[in-house]
């Protein structure tokens, strides 16, 4: 009979299965290192671990999210899975060290992918029905082509990461629900995967940067692409709250209304778009929850009946 794991027992022990210095808070466990255990330069809660139904998931805040046994097997020092489970159950550890990427150079995903993944309908991306509730379906579709944003046959929103030159550098999957919030315990989901090259980084959207022209930055994807609906202006997204220190050039800064403070650091132009809704909108709300306010209340809606 195959041996049960208590995954609680076990989310007591992630440091020493992971060979990473994490700390507690909470139900999560964090730690200042990209998913691939490389250090991050600053951010002490970058990596995230966290029970989701009967299983343990290590994630990068804003990134890919992967199960306990598949990221000791990809960037654990794991040989196989029965080792992974083996480090798992306590049957054998590894002491704390630097963890090896086992591909170092950089891989770029092939222009023929996207071009394939434009096959899939994007009707069947809650995501994209959602938007076509508040904007034209012809106009969704242009920003979403423009954006590289496809679905796939579960219907997640692919979000495919362009840097400035046009190569693709990976992709981002997210499942929404037909209300167009997403199921955040879940996570995002990536197939073309650091451990397997994909380790390249850059903003969404960056390939549209236009020089000469001040471009918003704002946090997630999909707020980026109700910005560009709305505003119809330049606009690129960090894919977290924490991703946003190292960027230079002419940009005006939209943070979520918990990220203000850090993203107010070193003199950034932030735009203080929440001044005087905060009390309709909540203390968490992002510049995507006042856009959709607007339509729905029919207030400064231009760009909603163009």
């Amino acid at each position: 009979m195959r041996e049960l794991i208590d995954w609680y027992r076990v989310f007591d022990r992630i440091p020493e299965i992971m060979g990473l210095e994490l700390v507690r808070n909470g139900k999560m466990w964090e730690g200042r290192y990209y998913l691939n255990g490389d250090v991050h330069p600053y951010r002490m809660d970058k990596l995230k671990c966290k029970i989701y139904q009967s299983m343990v998931f290590v994630y990068e805040q804003g990134g890919e999210s992967v199960s306990l046994p598949e990221w000791l097997v990809t960037y654990g020092g794991a040989k196989d899975y029965k080792e992974a489970y083996e480090r798992i159950r306590g049957v054998k550890l590894m002491p704390p060290q630097k963890h090896e990427v086992r591909v170092k150079s950089t891989l770029y995903v092939s222009r023929d992918v996207l071009d394939a993944a434009r096959g899939y309908d994007l009707h069947r991306c809650n995501l994209f029905n959602w938007m076509c509730t508040m904007f034209p379906e012809q106009r969704v579709m242009q920003v979403w082509n423009e954006y590289n944003v496809t679905t796939d046959w579960k219907g997640n929103a692919v979000f495919w990461y362009t840097d400035k030159k046009g190569r693709i550098l990976h992709d981002k999957r997210i499942y929404y629900g037909t209300d167009g919030h997403r199921d955040k315990d879940t996570g995002a989901g990536r197939k073309f995967r650091v451990g397997d090259g994909y380790s390249g980084r850059c903003y969404f959207g960056e390939h549209l940067i236009q020089e000469g022209r001040k471009t918003a930055v704002v946090e997630s994807e999909k707020t980026c692409l109700l910005f560009r609906l709305y505003y119809n202006c330049p606009v690129i997204a960090t894919g977290g709250k924490g991703n946003i220190h190292g960027l230079t050039g002419d940009f005006a800064l939209y943070p979520d209304i918990d990220a203000v403070e850090e993203w107010s650091k070193d003199g950034a132009d932030v735009r203080q778009w929440w001044k005087d809704y905060t009390d309709v909108l909540g203390d968490k709300a992002d510049i995507g929850d006042l856009i959709v306010f607007l339509c729905k209340n029919k207030k400064n809606d231009y760009f909603c009946k163009k």
